[in-house]
């Protein structure tokens, strides 16, 4: 081994860690981050004779994030927000981008100035974009 690494071996191995996060063009501090794409769930349903089958629900596609509340944070504004777009750069060189996306559920402000944003959308409304 000469110790060079391959062309294809990948020299940043971040995998977690520093993300950004823009809701509408507006640059958010992220503390926690959690993304969802599917639009159904699946659940086993079983009789007393063995497994049946399934059953499938629709559920909404969703981007949650948890943002430090500052001076140019209007929580109360997240309450209005529908047809919104939310992007998020993961450390991985991935991004999260959803498009008409509506907030739901409330924004909860914790002591330590955390701020709870929950977007929901439909099937194909969030999009993951890897880095290749």
């Amino acid at each position: 081994m000469s110790g060079t690494l391959a062309p294809s071996t990948p020299t940043n191995r971040r995998l977690a860690g520093v993300t950004s996060a823009t809701v509408d063009g507006t640059f958010y501090s992220v503390t926690e981050f959690s993304w969802d794409p599917a639009s159904v769930q699946r659940e086993t349903m079983s009789s007393l004779s063995g497994v049946d089958g399934y059953k499938e629900t629709p559920v909404a596609p969703y981007i949650e994030l948890k943002i430090r509340d500052g001076q140019n944070v209007s929580v109360t504004g997240f309450t209005g927000k529908v047809n919104s777009t939310v992007v998020i750069q993961l450390a991985n060189g991935k991004q999260i981008v959803g498009h008409n996306l509506w907030y739901v559920e409330r924004p909860g402000v914790t002591a330590e100035a955390v701020v709870s944003a929950r977007f929901e959308g439909v099937q194909g409304t969030i999009q993951e974009i890897g880095n290749s």
